[in-house]
């Protein structure tokens, strides 16, 4: 059980989606039954915990493949507890990655999560705060400056991989 300290709330860790390669600590979530998995479920149909218990949730290459990606959202944020960190990796809508797997569904971009914040403008029951973003450029792009890889990542093809994002909930 994940304890929390000062800046992080006290609850459970959720690897949503491990397969077998489970984040240390974590309960591994997955519809799957293989080494490593704590809970077997179906998360496009709900997650098997309480309201308010996760202090930290890791959805690693798994939000590509979700079809309702906002009702998953909204799950997502009724479990997290206030200031619950949320880890997201997923592949860069630009690269192959995003393209070369049958099973994605979407494709993602540094503003996706934008859509489940404060003010969204569908009226979704979420409240995620962006805290931060990184990216895996390709070979030569890492060795660029940052603020030359920014354009090559929103206008080249293939020159970024992937996108990891961590989001805050913000709960009353």
């Amino acid at each position: 059980m994940f304890t929390g300290s000062a800046s992080q709330p006290a609850g459970i860790a959720l690897d949503i989606g491990c397969g077998a390669d489970k984040v240390p600590g974590s309960i591994g979530v997955d519809r799957l039954r293989l080494p490593g998995v704590n809970v077997i479920c179906d998360i496009e149909k709900g997650l098997p915990f309480r309201d308010g218990t996760v202090a930290r949730a890791y959805c690693i290459h798994v939000v590509e493949h979700i079809r309702e990606l906002a009702a998953f959202m909204e799950e997502l944020y009724r479990v997290c507890s206030a200031g619950a960190r949320v880890t997201v990796k997923t592949p860069y809508y630009a690269s192959r990655e995003a393209f070369q797997d049958p099973t994605h569904v979407r494709f993602m971009t540094e503003h996706t999560f934008h859509y489940f914040g404060h003010m969204n403008l569908y009226g979704f029951k979420a409240n995620f705060r962006t805290v931060s973003t990184s990216y895996r450029m390709r070979s030569f792009f890492r060795y660029l400056p940052k603020f030359l890889q920014r354009p090559c990542r929103r206008h080249l093809w293939n020159a970024c991989e992937e996108m990891a994002v961590v989001l805050e909930a913000v709960k009353p």
